[in-house]
């Protein structure tokens, strides 16, 4: 079967029902565990329930090749759907690395239909028993695959909140972009000390703390002797 076909069947197949309120954190590793919920083929009244987390590493800044190799615990054939992803969800991510590792803690049979089940986990979820979990229901062999498009959602919910704050923490300043900001800021400060000579040393000082002053060492003594 063509590759795109059959991980765009997995993905149809594949309901996201309840997902944590936590976005995946700028500075940190981000735990999220997860509840999957997959029919027994053969058997309308069974499920199989796997319990797990997947670790989110703190995102980095990179060039655009994007998650290829990102993912590590989903699989043999893992990385073959981490390229289709990357194809189909990388240009939304681009700036940002995101690397994901998945713990499989447990999988066990439960005497119940899939719908049953997740209705009662949904239940117990509401109890707060399971509040910080995702609960998803997919196909049973390919389970891994429908976990790795449910993180990959979860990235490009939080990429937006990560770009930003990396942004005002200046991981995205270049050298240039930055002496253009200093030498906005000194002109800045040239035209108040214009209108109020009280901000002369500050004016001074900053020229010193940029290493512009033997730049601008002409004009601050011009504005001083006026």
């Amino acid at each position: 079967m063509d590759p795109l076909k059959y991980f765009k069947k997995i993905i149809e197949q594949t309901t996201i029902l309840r997902s944590p309120r936590q976005r995946l954190s700028t500075f940190g590793q981000t735990h999220i565990t997860y509840l999957y919920v997959s029919p027994i083929r053969g058997f309308k009244d069974r499920s199989r329930l796997r319990e797990g987390s997947v670790i989110a590493e703190k995102p980095k800044i990179i060039t655009p090749d994007m998650f290829k190799n990102r993912f590590e615990g989903f699989g043999k054939e893992g990385e073959t759907m981490g390229e289709w992803l990357t194809q189909k969800y990388g240009i939304s991510l681009r700036g940002l690395e995101y690397k994901f590792r998945n713990e499989n803690k447990s999988t066990h049979i439960e005497h119940s239909s899939p719908q049953n089940l997740t209705h009662e986990l949904e239940k117990r979820i509401d109890r707060d028993e399971f509040s910080r979990s995702a609960l998803i229901c997919g196909p049973d062999s390919t389970w891994q695959f429908s976990l790795m498009k449910y993180i990959m959602d979860e990235s490009i919910a939080s990429f937006v909140e990560n770009l930003r704050e990396l942004d005002e923490h200046g991981f995205f300043d270049l050298p240039e972009d930055t002496h253009a900001q200093k030498k906005k800021k000194i002109e800045e400060l040239f035209l108040q000390a214009k209108q109020n000579k009280m901000l002369l040393p500050t004016l001074g000082k900053k020229l010193h703390d940029y290493g512009l002053f033997k730049e601008y060492e002409d004009r601050f003594f011009s504005l001083l002797k006026t």
